[in-house]
């Protein structure tokens, strides 16, 4: 899923809003410096977004294989 957002080739603008507390602590890690793969706070929204999907569809995986079962 994840790619370089450069070489998107259908990319699309999001906005969203979030607690200036929220924007705060993005920034505190990116100026830590270590243990992050983002340059920035939309690169790190698009990793967060990726990554909840991910987690959501195995979720959802989870629960209908249950209620079959």
């Amino acid at each position: 899923m994840s790619k370089n957002p450069r070489n998107f080739r259908q990319a699309s603008r999001l906005i969203v809003s979030v607690e200036g507390e929220t924007v705060a602590a993005i920034d505190s890690l990116m100026k830590d410096g270590r243990n992050h793969r983002h340059r920035n706070r939309s690169e790190f929204v698009r990793l967060a977004i990726e990554r909840e999907l991910r987690r959501c569809q195995d979720d959802d995986f989870l629960t209908s294989t249950r209620a079959e079962g």
